[in-house]
C-alpha cells in the first residue's frame, strides 16, 4: 500500500515506487483508468463528428472541451462513438463549463465539518487529484490546481487587474496550495480490492479546484490508449493543440507538428517544424496575449505561490514529453517558473525525459530557447515563403 499524507493509493496494483512522475504515476493510473473502460459499453450521445477517409487512414474531427479536436489513424473502422463517450464522460466529470459536472459539484461543496464523497465510477477524478498532487511537490508548487480562487479574483484575461490589492491576494492564499490541510482525497475501500467511494475534505470550504492545466492532455491519453487497443500503430490524436503522435503518418514518415511563429496578430505562420515519433506535444501560454509593465511584455499566468501575475518574460512554453497528460502539466508549470527556473529545472531532472521549447521576450522581441535534444528533429520553416 502506497500512503501520501493520511490517503491510501492504488491498493489494487502491487508496483514499486518510482521516483519519476511521468512513468510510475502515468502507468498506474491509467491502469485505473482503463479497468473502467474496458468494461464500458460506448454509446453517443451527439452525432458523429465529420469523418473522411485517405490513403487507409481515418481522420475523425469536431469539437469538444470548448475547443477542437482530430484523430488521424491508419485503419477503416469508424470510432466516433466511442471517441464520443470519452468526450462525455471526461466533461461530466472535469468540466467547469458542464452545468453538474463532478468537479462543479465539489467545488460547490462549502462545508469542513463533512466530506463531499462520490461513486469515482471513471476513476478520472482520484487520477487526476494523485498526479497533480505529485507535481504540485516536484514542482514545488508551480502547477497547483487549487490556484482556481487566484483566477477568478484576477479575472479570466487578468481583466480585474485594476481591482487587485494585495490585501485581497493574501486573503486567498491561505487555501491555495494542494496539501492534505486545505485539500485531501481518501478511497474508502471495503477490503482491499473492493472499492466503495471516495471522499473530498476541505481545509477551508472557498477551495476550489481546476484541473484545465491537465486534463486535456489527459483526455488526448484516453483517446490514444483506446486507439491503441484496436491493434493501431500509427495515429495522431489532438486536442486544442495538445497532441501525441505514433508510428508514422500517411506518408510514412514521423509525423511532422507546426510550432507557430510570434506574431502578435490571431495570424498562424510556422516558425518551425518538430517531426514527432512517439511522444507527446503541449504548449501553454500565448505569446499572442500578453500585457505590457514597464515596456516588457509579460504573460497572463498567475503564480500560486505568490498570487500574482508571473513577473518574467516567457510567453509561451511547448513541451515534449512521453505522454500528452505530464506534456500538459509540465508546460503550465513552465509558464509559471519562466525560462530561467525552467531550464534549471530540465537539467536537474532528465530522468522525467521533459523537452521544451520556450518562446521568451527580449528587448521587445521574441526569442526562441530548445533543449539540446530537440535540435536535431525540429526544422525551422520561418523564412519560407508563406
Amino acid at each position: 500500500m502506497i500512503s501520501v499524507g493520511n490517503r491510501s493509493l492504488y491498493k489494487s496494483f502491487k508496483e514499486p515506487i518510482s521516483n519519476d512522475v511521468g512513468s510510475f504515476f502515468y502507468i498506474s493510473c491509467m491502469k485505473k483508468v482503463w479497468t473502467f473502460i474496458a468494461m464500458a459499453t460506448f454509446v453517443a450521445c451527439t452525432p458523429a463528428a465529420d469523418k473522411s477517409i485517405a490513403d487507409e487512414f481515418v481522420t475523425i474531427s469536431g469539437e469538444t472541451q470548448g475547443t477542437t479536436f482530430t484523430v488521424t489513424y491508419r485503419d477503416t473502422s469508424d470510432y466516433s462513438l466511442a471517441l464520443d463517450s470519452i468526450f462525455k464522460r471526461v466533461d461530466g466529470d472535469l468540466s467547469l463549463w458542464v452545468d453538474g459536472s463532478l468537479i462543479n459539484r465539489m467545488n460547490a461543496h462549502n462545508r469542513t465539518d463533512t466530506v463531499f464523497a462520490f461513486i469515482d465510477s471513471t476513476r478520472y477524478f482520484s487520477v487526476l487529484f494523485d498526479v497533480s498532487y505529485e507535481l504540485f511537490k516536484k514542482t514545488n508548487g508551480a502547477f497547483d490546481p487549487t490556484v482556481r480562487p487566484l483566477v477568478e479574483y484576477w479575472g479570466f484575461g487578468l481583466k480585474n487587474m485594476n481591482n487587485a490589492t494585495p490585501a485581497g491576494v493574501d486573503s486567498i492564499l491561505p487555501f491555495v496550495g494542494m496539501i492534505p490541510a486545505n485539500f485531501d482525497m481518501i478511497e474508502v475501500y471495503v477490503d482491499t480490492y473492493t472499492y466503495e467511494e471516495t471522499q473530498i475534505r476541505k481545509g477551508d470550504p472557498r477551495v476550489k479546484v481546476d484541473f484545465n492545466a491537465i486534463a486535456q492532455g489527459f483526455t488526448v491519453d484516453l483517446v490514444s490508449d483506446f486507439i491503441h487497443s484496436k491493434g493501431i500503430d500509427d495515429y495522431m490524436v489532438e486536442i486544442g493543440g495538445e497532441l501525441i503522435c505514433k508510428g508514422v503518418n500517411t506518408d510514412s514518415i514521423p509525423w511532422r507538428i507546426a510550432v507557430d511563429k510570434p506574431m502578435e496578430s490571431n495570424e498562424h505562420i510556422a516558425q518551425g517544424v518538430l517531426k514527432v515519433f512517439n511522444m507527446a506535444v503541449a504548449t501553454s501560454g500565448n505569446y499572442r496575449k500578453f500585457y505590457e509593465k514597464d515596456g516588457k511584455k509579460l504573460s497572463h499566468t498567475i503564480d500560486p505561490r505568490t498570487g500574482f501575475p508571473v513577473d518574467h518574460s516567457l510567453l509561451s512554453a511547448t513541451v515534449v514529453a512521453t505522454n500528452a497528460m505530464m506534456a500538459d502539466a509540465y508546460a503550465t508549470a513552465f509558464m509559471v517558473m519562466g525560462r530561467e527556473e525552467t531550464m534549471a529545472f530540465l537539467d536537474e531532472n532528465p530522468l522525467l525525459n521533459l523537452k521544451a521549447i520556450l518562446i521568451y521576450d527580449e528587448g521587445g522581441s521574441p526569442k526562441i530557447w530548445m533543449s539540446e535534444s530537440l535540435k536535431s528533429v525540429y526544422e525551422d520553416v520561418s523564412n519560407e515563403p508563406s
